[in-house]
């Protein structure tokens, strides 16, 4: 079970891995600074699982670790599925529906191409949309002047983010519809409440120090 999590982290090539940075860097700034790292993380993580369950279910219909994809792409595109439910919760429409375009884009592209996995894609936008739907922070409207002071508001929002908002629109947590530390509660509960799931850290920790032992390599090398 651990690998739907950690095929992420794996690559089929150099060039594999540049395509997947590349894609990375093209990402805006205000993504991950104006939102905040914390929801960035979860949903590029959260994606990466869900693009696997998509790809597995596409390629077998029921879960098998034998079916699983590797690559960032899941996660990545989870970060688009977060972009567009920010920009939809700002009520910035155009941005939206210019991320949505990219999405059929990048769809269309993947019949074109072998050996890439449309379902992971579309599975990592959608827990990315997700999370950033659920857990993301909401949007207030806030004057640029106190009128009962006279003072200046300074904002102090990356220039990228205040862009994409448009003016005196501010993020703020507590209008999220779930506090992200639910998130991880619910995985917690859903990890302790199933046997073969409560060994995934350790699987994931053995794999990191020794590597090849969880897949058999290792003992085939040596």
């Amino acid at each position: 079970k651990h690998r739907y999590l950690t095929s992420g982290f794996l690559h089929g090539s150099l060039l594999h891995l540049y395509m997947n940075l590349r894609a990375l860097l093209t990402l805006p700034s205000w993504l991950e600074n104006g939102i905040g790292k914390g929801v960035y993380l979860s949903a590029y993580l959260v994606a990466i699982v869900t693009g696997n369950i998509a790809h597995t279910f596409s390629s077998l219909g029921y879960l098998s670790a034998s079916s699983l994809s590797i690559g960032a792409s899941g996660g990545i595109l989870g970060l688009y599925g977060l972009m567009l439910a920010s920009l939809m919760k700002m009520g910035n429409a155009l941005a939206a529906s210019s991320v949505l375009k990219q999405m059929i884009w990048l769809i269309g592209f993947g019949f074109l191409v072998p050996n890439v996995s449309n379902a992971g894609h579309i599975g990592g936008f959608i827990g990315g949309w997700l999370v950033g739907y659920l857990f993301g922070p909401g949007y207030m409207n806030a004057f640029s002047r106190d009128k009962g002071t006279g003072r200046y508001y300074v904002d102090r929002v990356d220039e990228d983010f205040r862009l994409v908002m448009g003016p005196g629109i501010l993020p703020d947590y507590g209008r999220a519809i779930f506090p992200l530390k639910y998130l991880y509660m619910g995985i917690a509960a859903v990890m302790l409440s199933r046997p073969e799931m409560r060994m995934i850290p350790w699987a994931i920790w053995k794999g990191m120090t020794e590597p090849g032992t969880m897949s058999g390599i290792r003992s085939l090398i040596s």
